[in-house]
């Protein structure tokens, strides 16, 4: 048995009560496995979020753990109706908005199960995915997680890639060549992952310094130091929003951060030189990457302060003046709306190519749900980063 994580329990101030049948069907026994699902305003995603964890099917016990951001709305309600229906959904509401890192991470902090999920309330996941990755980590005790595929499904219902497809084998990959192989748009997405709770507890969890990658910066901290499992079966699927922070927000809101991952891993200490090198090799092309396209994208939309950003980090940060001066000169010939229009018709034309290749590859459509909505989709804070690796 893993060792659990010592950590005081968050207590839970609840803004609905639960019926007495309902408290006393909670599991006695220890769970083994808890998923923590943070959620706030999005009661209809919340409900299809958690009837997905907690009917999964399993040789163990396990708790699904609802973390309510003071919503003040009706989620207490729809919490209250999933815990007449399913014995190990749990509730708790906090008092007042403490914003979504805090209320991630102090959900993160209350488990003391041997391993645990992380699960926003847009997302959701697909049958025998726990019962699967809890007996492969149990036959590999030094493994730090389990990671399946995890779809990312746009509004449209269209699976624009499935992360974790892309590795070569099923197996266990170890500890510093396995954080290289994480590079280039490959990591896992969490959705799709079983933590082992001592490693996460002797590795630490997200670096609020990182930002928007803090997910990737985590994982490539656990990668660096253990080794990992993967299995190439979809478990779970990733909500897209065109909304999201990343398509929206200033240079500065994220590149500090991926500045920040680098440095990180430039200090590892478990990993050898060579791996040390590769490494930060693979994430030096990623940024360069990454800026080059959102700073594209940024030009074709007449964002010139993102686009002119772009251009200097490309230059400045990156040591790639020929990738900057592109961009540049795209936020120049964007000025007129006629050129614009142009950009952003061949640049979605590029979009429309690459989505029909992946669903080519990716034939993964029946195991989607109906769309579910919620008013307040774009202001939800389930987590507090969905920041994607580039794509390769």
């Amino acid at each position: 048995m893993c060792e659990a994580l010592v950590c005081p329990t968050i207590k839970c101030n609840m803004t609905h009560t639960v019926s007495s049948s309902a408290q006393a069907k909670v599991p006695s026994v220890s769970p083994i496995l808890t998923t923590v699902i943070p959620t706030f305003r999005r009661p209809s995603l919340l409900q299809r979020a958690v009837e997905s964890a907690a009917s999964q099917a399993t040789s163990f016990p396990f708790t699904v753990d609802v973390f309510d951001n003071a919503s003040s709305d009706h989620t207490g309600d729809v919490v209250a109706a999933l815990r007449d229906e399913f014995a190990n959904v749990r509730y708790t509401c906090r008092e007042h908005n403490i914003g979504a890192t805090a209320n991630f991470t102090r959900a993160v902090a209350s488990v003391e199960s041997p391993y645990f999920s992380l699960l926003s309330d847009d997302d959701y996941v697909l049958p025998g995915f726990y019962e699967r990755a809890v007996a492969a980590l149990e036959r590999e005790p030094q493994a730090a997680f389990w990671a399946g595929v995890t779809l990312a499904v746009g509004p449209d219902q269209k699976i624009w890639f499935a992360r974790g497809l892309d590795y070569p084998c099923d197996g266990v990959y170890p500890a510093g060549d396995g954080a290289v192989r994480m590079t280039g748009g490959r990591a896992p997405t969490w959705t799709g992952i079983v933590f082992r709770t001592s490693a996460v507890t002797a590795a630490g969890f997200i670096d609020c310094r990182t930002g928007g990658p803090s997910d990737l910066d985590f994982l490539l901290r656990l990668a660096c130091r253990y080794p990992y499992m993967v299995e190439r079966v979809p478990v779970a699927v990733f909500s897209l929003n065109p909304s999201s922070f990343s398509a929206t927000q200033p240079l500065e809101s994220f590149w500090p951060g991926w500045q920040q991952l680098i440095a990180n891993a430039a200090l590892e200490p478990d990993i050898e030189r060579d791996v040390r090198d590769r490494l930060l090799a693979a994430l030096a092309r990623d940024a360069r990457r990454m800026l080059f396209r959102r700073g594209l994208h940024a030009a074709a939309n007449r964002r010139r302060r993102f686009a002119s950003d772009a251009s200097a980090a490309l230059i400045q940060d990156c040591r790639a003046p020929v990738a900057g001066w592109v961009v540049h000169l795209a936020a120049l010939f964007a000025r007129p709306a006629l050129s614009a229009g142009l950009m952003r018709a061949a640049y979605r034309g590029i979009e429309r190519f690459l989505v029909a290749s992946r669903q080519k590859r990716v034939a993964y459509a029946h195991l989607l749900q109906p769309v579910a909505t919620d008013p307040l989709l774009a202001t939800g804070d389930s987590t507090p980063s969905s920041e994607e690796s580039p794509a390769p």
